[in-house]
């Protein structure tokens, strides 16, 4: 009686771990580039408007600004590592042109006003160098994603003015 009960307990332990160990499949994630966009754009849209603030109520200096730049430049890189990780590529351009245009557009709404308050925040320049870089990855990666993103002009005459050469670069201009 207790040798069938150790049997038993020995087959219920030794299956019960078998079926426990065998992992299910796990369920892909299925991303576009416009839902990273999207996601970017979303982030951006709570960043920049505290910016914008921070300019026209003249409060903004190194400890202000720096932090929510670095939460651009966060952003950015989250998008860039999201784009990359795509694991089909291709898209339209019309699903990446407007919203590239539309990011482009309210960075360069806000780092415009935010260059007008220059002399208040010392190291502009090399918060503006960061957000270069990684803006300049995210069109890189939309590129290689959606081959074309390169003739965006309309994003060059924005990106232009604020001396953003990283991206002119990516976007072979």
């Amino acid at each position: 009686m207790v040798a069938s009960r150790l049997t038993i307990f020995f087959f219920v332990a030794l299956f019960s771990t078998l079926v426990a160990s065998v992992p299910f499949p796990a369920k892909r994630q299925e991303s576009s580039i416009s839902d990273v966009l999207t996601t970017l754009q979303s982030a951006l849209s709570a960043v920049l408007p505290e910016i914008d603030t921070l300019v026209s109520s003249a409060t903004a200096s190194d400890d202000t600004v720096t932090p929510l730049i670095q939460d651009v430049v966060s952003a950015l890189d989250d998008a860039t590592s999201s784009l990359s990780g795509l694991t089909v590529l291709g898209g339209t351009e019309d699903e990446v042109s407007s919203p590239v245009t539309e990011t482009a557009t309210d960075m360069t709404q806000t780092f415009s006003g935010l260059l007008s308050v220059a002399d208040d925040v010392p190291s502009l320049g090399g918060l503006l160098s960061s957000v270069d870089t990684s803006l300049s990855q995210v069109i890189s990666e939309a590129d290689t994603t959606v081959p074309g993103i390169s003739s965006l002009t309309s994003v060059t005459s924005l990106l232009e003015p604020l001396g953003l050469g990283s991206i002119l670069g990516s976007l072979n201009l």
